[in-house]
């Protein structure tokens, strides 16, 4: 009986010859793959240590706020401005939050605007521009200071010399979301730093539109509850303002009945229609243009009647900004005269 070579046999021959390879190979790939590993693993624990060097070296007092430096301000004092930042010496240099430091100093009453920047290694930089005074507001009890920009700044105890007082009726509302005739003197807080209402605002607008020279004749200003502005003149005339609209004519024509009357003999001026102004005369005076006052003066049996005068551009006695004023508006303001 013949006998046969298992196939298995061959089988194996063949898979011995075969296996060598493919473990060699999966020798070599694992190698591969765990070098790999390792460089990644090396180069994670390096980055790792970078970070954490960088992250020490930054928090460290080397970068720590060592010095605050504060421009621009003049009534604000600099201990003051760094207080109301909310950052402090020590604090590290990266962690401060600039717009939130920007915000807490734009908080300030005083403060109009506010830039905030790091100087490496240790130093913030604040530069402030402060609001301008513009009138100090006197609504019932409270006597307030409010910036040309109708922002409430302080309590004032008294109007002090240079300051400008604007009155405002007692039903007047003095800061915006205050209904009126709520006293507000009772604590700051909700008023100092707010903003006054929108009538006042506008009072304020004229008051700021004056030039310099018609400004310091001020010596008062009342806004009615109706929101009619009065003016009362240092020499103790009355100016008859009315809403705070039409605000250059109207100043235009204050400014031109100025220049051409008696002051003397003014009592009040009406500039409600600032294309027919009127004057009303004092007791005793004739007229209010310099002729007719002379001759009053003089005694001269002249008539008090009626006179009007042209406050339009080229009058007499007009300054060179009045005039350019006039062609601009290209108006002219009718002077009626009256006696009271």
């Amino acid at each position: 009986m013949s006998t046969s070579t298992p196939v298995r046999s061959s089988t194996k021959v063949v898979a011995s010859q075969v296996e060598p390879r493919i473990v060699d190979r999966r020798r070599t790939v694992q190698l591969v793959a765990r070098r790999r590993r390792h460089r990644m693993q090396i180069a994670l624990v390096a980055v790792v240590l970078l970070v954490a060097a960088a992250v020490g070296l930054v928090l460290s007092p080397v970068f720590a706020v060592q010095k605050i430096t504060v421009s621009g301000q003049s009534r604000l004092e600099e201990t003051a401005v760094v207080a109301g930042s909310g950052v402090a010496i020590g604090d590290h240099l990266v962690a401060v939050d600039l717009p939130a430091a920007r915000s807490a100093l734009m908080n300030m009453p005083w403060v109009a605007s506010a830039h905030v920047e790091r100087k490496w290694p240790h130093t913030l930089l604040f530069k402030i521009t402060e609001q301008q005074p513009a009138a100090v507001v006197r609504a019932g009890q409270d006597l307030v200071l409010v910036s040309s920009t109708g922002r409430i700044l302080q309590r004032e105890e008294k109007v002090g010399a240079g300051q400008l007082l604007l009155e405002l009726d007692g039903t007047m509302q003095l800061a915006q979301g205050t209904p009126p005739g709520t006293p507000s003197s009772q604590s700051d807080e909700g008023l100092i730093g707010t903003s006054v209402s929108s009538e006042v605002s506008q009072a304020i607008g004229v008051l700021e539109a004056m030039d310099e020279s018609l400004r310091s004749e001020i010596g008062s200003a009342r806004l009615s509850r109706v929101g009619a502005l009065s003016l009362e003149l240092t020499d103790g005339t009355e100016v008859l303002f009315g809403p705070p609209e039409d605000v250059a004519a109207k100043l235009l024509a204050v400014e031109s009945v100025l220049n051409q009357v008696v002051r003397e003999c003014m009592k009040t001026l009406d500039v409600r229609e600032p294309t027919r102004a009127a004057v009303s005369r004092g007791p005793g005076c004739a007229g209010i243009s310099p002729a007719s006052s002379s001759k009053g003066k003089s005694g001269s049996s002249s008539a008090a009647g009626t006179q009007s005068s042209s406050a339009g551009t080229g009058t007499k006695g007009s300054s060179a900004s009045t005039q350019s004023a006039n062609q601009s508006a290209s108006s002219s303001a009718s002077v009626g005269d009256s006696e009271n």
